[in-house]
């Protein structure tokens, strides 16, 4: 890790997040953004915020549109009113909990939506592959929203509590049974075969370019052992999903560039 990871504090409770099995709720950052926040009281149990903050970290590494996630520090004194008018589940409790930076104006989106719409939709196709890559077990949760000045719109994809195989509990141990990373053979938007794959080709290249050494990294900004997942948990799973990476990356190679050297 380069340096401290920065804790952001939260100054206000805003709403619970709408939808979602967590029990999210939105806070008011002191830098004035907004943050849908996981507590480990929620329903799906702790390793969600584990889930969903190391699988931000690697999508922001990958520079993917995907939730920016942050550590968020949420005093008891923030709690105490939605608590007392039962607007927050009365389990949850301060300290240090696991915010994804929220979107403004957004809206829910389909595929469809996002090719009609989105100035951004040729990253769904590198989506796809990251879902593989991190081994998600949920389905894919996407939304749109609209650029600043502009009549453009931009998706991103969001919750990312179940992965590493987990829905959401896994651990160092359970990383073998893990299934076979996959890259994907349909066009997210057609469901029709790619015919070259050359909508995956830029992501392909950035998980070449991935070390195993940037992926710990990742991981480590959670700080184990943290929302529970212990440092044994991310060392472990680091190496597992390099080589998922460097199996998405053979993959490619197989089906394509051998292709493209027979022409």
């Amino acid at each position: 890790m380069n340096g401290p990871i920065p804790v952001f504090e939260a100054v206000e409770w805003r709403e619970p997040a709408p939808g979602g099995g967590s029990q999210a709720q939105v806070f008011r950052l002191s830098d004035g953004r907004f943050a849908v926040v996981k507590f480990p009281e929620n329903p799906q149990g702790e390793l969600v915020l584990a889930n969903e903050f190391m699988s931000c970290q690697l999508a922001e590494l990958l520079d993917l549109p995907i939730n920016r996630a942050v550590l968020v520090s949420v005093d008891e004194r923030l709690l105490r009113l939605p608590r007392q008018n039962n607007q927050i589940p009365p389990a949850f409790s301060a300290g240090v909990r696991c915010g994804m930076i929220r979107f403004e104006k957004t809206e829910g989106a389909q595929p469809v939506d996002i090719l009609q719409h989105c100035e951004n939709r040729a990253e769904l196709h590198s989506v796809a592959v990251f879902e593989q890559l991190v081994c998600r077990q949920d389905g894919r949760q996407l939304l749109m929203y609209p650029l600043n000045g502009s009549k453009g719109k931009r998706f991103a994809a969001y919750d990312y509590g179940f992965a590493f195989g987990g829905q959401p509990q896994w651990s160092a141990a359970t990383l073998g049974g893990m299934a076979q990373a996959t890259l994907p053979t349909a066009d997210p938007f057609a469901g029709q075969p790619y015919a070259d794959g050359n909508e995956l080709a830029a992501f392909v290249e950035r998980l070449r370019n991935l070390t195993a050494d940037q992926v710990e990294g990742c991981l480590m900004k959670a700080h184990p052992p943290r929302w529970g997942v212990t440092l044994a948990d991310v060392q472990a799973l680091a190496p597992a999903l390099h080589g998922r990476a460097c199996s998405l990356v053979a993959q490619f190679n197989d089906r394509y560039r051998k292709q493209l050297e027979v022409l």
